[in-house]
């Protein structure tokens, strides 16, 4: 059974590999160290049959932002930087790549959101994706591109509340 936790000690991650090596880099190096000084939270997903082993992982940050590309219509008369949920990174182990872990990481990534919103309101998620192909992976979610950058893709918080209803 595949399970979603919060990245700790004993996970493996020099064991991970995704393809890119910015992800995997983070991942081994920079992520455990992000936690402990409260910039982000990077939570992986693990087999019961070998827990150690990460199938995947997201790190999942708050930012601000100032809605002035953001096409959404109920913030077009809010000037001031607004808080949102930040997707920082989101990777599946190669030999896992095409089988939904992605797609698993991304709904948990949307409630742990969603579950944020409700104690310290968020107008969305926000996603840099890396490239094009990346930026068409998120648009069936729900993601649209912002107007300045189609590579900076925004998901109100509205439409996370609708996928799980």
């Amino acid at each position: 059974m595949l399970s979603v936790e919060r990245l700790e000690k004993h996970h493996d991650r020099n064991g991970f590999d995704c393809g890119n090596k910015i992800l995997n880099d983070f991942l081994q190096k920079h992520a455990r160290q992000h936690a402990e000084r409260e910039i982000s939270r990077t939570f992986v997903l693990t087999n019961d049959t070998q827990p150690k082993k990460i199938v995947g992982y997201y790190t999942l940050a708050v930012c601000e932002v100032i809605p002035n590309d953001i096409p959404d219509p109920r913030l077009e008369r809010y000037p001031h930087p607004m808080p949102a949920a930040k997707l920082a990174r989101l990777a599946v182990c190669s030999h896992n790549q095409g089988n939904g872990i992605g797609e698993k990481l991304l709904l948990n990534a949307m409630e742990r959101s969603l579950s944020i919103s409700e104690n310290a309101g968020l107008i969305g998620m926000f996603v840099d994706a890396k490239d094009d192909k990346a930026a068409g992976y998120y648009r069936p979610y729900g993601f649209i591109p912002t107007e300045n950058d189609h590579l900076i893709l925004y998901l109100p918080i509205a439409t996370m509340r609708q996928a799980f209803e």
